[in-house]
């Protein structure tokens, strides 16, 4: 397998910059979104996306959630993170998915993420 390639999906800019450093330091390829409407023209257009780290509230149509479903319709086999820091009636819209993406509660360690990431592409 080559360079993982990781789409994270973060509107707060030091959460995500601070996710996407650590992401990088670790040897992954990282593409940013601050949205989940920016977020799902990378799932489109985007060559091979193997993980999906996606904060679930967003401005804009697409919350995180969506963001989810609409990865794994595109591309089966991708590994999905979800993250939040508010989560009411999240855990059963997470339940509800054919394949239920992992799911970290806001703050998270970054190092935990990491490590996810490297075993779920494994």
């Amino acid at each position: 397998m080559g360079l993982l390639r990781v789409l994270l999906v973060e509107d707060e800019p030091i959460v995500r910059e601070m996710a996407a450093e650590a992401l990088k330091d670790e040897g992954f390829d990282v593409i940013e979104a601050e949205t989940g409407d920016a977020a799902a023209l990378l799932l489109v257009d985007a060559d091979e996306i193997d993980v999906v780290l996606t904060d679930v509230r967003m401005p804009g149509k697409m919350d995180g959630i969506d963001v989810a479903v609409l990865a794994r319709e595109l591309h089966p086999t991708i590994v999905v993170i979800v993250v939040s820091g508010y989560a009411p009636q999240l855990t059963e819209r997470l339940n509800s998915l054919a394949r239920p993406p992992l799911f970290f509660r806001k703050p998270y360690r970054t190092s935990e993420i990491v490590r996810t990431v490297r075993q779920m592409a494994a």
